[in-house]
């Protein structure tokens, strides 16, 4: 499953984009989602790491592509950006954010087609290890980055991820040294943390979007240590 965001306030010149992407992904037999944004001001409010590909429209109303870019890369270190534009000499500041190529409009389907299988290609070079859920009804992979923490409750795991709560057999033992380079590190007996969604560290406690979870003071310095780690791979 690949994930896009489409941040453009043009409704027509956001369609004919969305139906360049259903038409490659067609094609290439890729499942797919697309979200829509009509301003980058939308695409950011409560912003979660979620999308893989963001095709940013440059000339926005509020805050324009490149200002939103850069907020972006605050808030999302892996996600492919490719900027859409009239103007191409616009697009030359994208080296500023890392993104990954342009497009300008109108959007022609043949060129599209060349600029998102680089921008896939570039999604699944990066792609975290996927992680095999097993419940009483499905075998499901989904991708560690997607991962916000993993805890145990009543003899079962749970998953927070971006798309809710996935419960499964399982151990954390199991799945420390698996995650270990993907930035997951133990806080305390209970839980595994993705080190990519700490907003905060509070005394003992790590914040994340709608959680709070204890540190363990056997687990402090590793976990302290991990933090430093991740926030050197991303400077």
């Amino acid at each position: 499953m690949l994930k896009f965001a489409v941040v453009e306030d043009e409704d027509n010149a956001a369609e004919k984009l969305t139906n360049c992407i259903k038409r490659y992904c067609g094609q290439h037999d890729i499942q797919y989602n697309i979200d829509r944004f009509g301003s980058a001001v939308d695409f950011l409010k409560n912003y979660r790491p979620q999308y893989d590909i963001v095709f940013l429209d440059i000339v926005l109303p509020y805050m324009d592509g490149i200002e939103a870019a850069k907020e972006l890369r605050k808030l999302d270190e892996t996600i492919t950006i490719v900027f859409v534009t009239n103007m191409a000499n616009l697009a030359v500041k994208g080296y500023e954010v890392a993104a990954l190529d342009f497009i300008v409009k109108p959007v022609v389907y043949d060129s599209f087609a060349m600029k998102i299988e680089r921008a896939i290609n570039a999604v699944m070079r990066h792609r975290s290890v996927e992680i095999c859920i097993q419940t009483d009804r499905t075998v499901r992979f989904i991708s560690a980055s997607r991962i916000s923490y993993i805890e145990v409750s009543r003899h079962n795991l749970v998953y927070h991820t971006d798309e809710g709560e996935i419960r499964a057999r399982g151990t954390l033992n199991s799945l420390e040294k698996q995650l270990e380079s993907e930035n997951f590190v133990r806080c305390n007996s209970c839980y595994l943390v993705n080190m990519k969604f700490v907003k905060v560290v509070d005394g003992d406690d790590l914040i994340l979007v709608g959680a709070r979870l204890k540190i363990s003071r056997a687990k402090k310095k590793a976990v302290m240590q991990a933090l430093t780690n991740f926030l050197g791979k991303i400077v």
